[in-house]
């Protein structure tokens, strides 16, 4: 099934819970991590590269360039207290996503190729006409 908000989504399967919170999206796969995504639109133009940079904490870590679907970006990888931390920064035109998949160690090793699974299928929405 498909999931997302106005502006994106992803194709998800029935293994996944999803609870769609008002400040984001969550997937999770088990109790120990979890895949988060909201976005943004920008106000005139599309978003580039250097408006992404701009979300990106110096202390996360190496920066890498990213494709998600039809999104392209940034990804950053860090461990912080125990926990693994993905957090990719993502554009397509004027809409910006964040997605950020947090768990343990055993938990990422178990579910992170399902994740990029995900991942691989985002692409934007275009808002239906009120």
């Amino acid at each position: 099934m498909r999931v997302g908000w106005n502006s994106w989504s992803v194709d998800v399967s029935d293994e996944w819970t999803v609870t769609d919170h008002p400040e984001c999206l969550t997937l999770e796969l088990s109790n120990e991590a979890a895949l988060q995504f909201s976005s943004a639109r920008k106000g005139s133009g599309d978003v580039t590269d250097e408006d992404l940079q701009g979300f990106v904490k110096e202390n996360w870590g190496s920066i890498l360039q990213a494709r998600c679907g039809e999104f392209k970006g940034l990804v950053v990888h860090y461990t912080e207290d125990g926990s693994e931390w993905w957090r990719w920064f993502l554009r397509n035109k004027n809409t910006v996503l964040f997605v950020t998949y947090n768990g343990g160690p055993e938990a990422v090793e178990s579910e992170l190729t399902a994740v990029l699974g995900v991942l691989a299928t985002a692409k934007p929405e275009t808002p239906s006409e009120a």
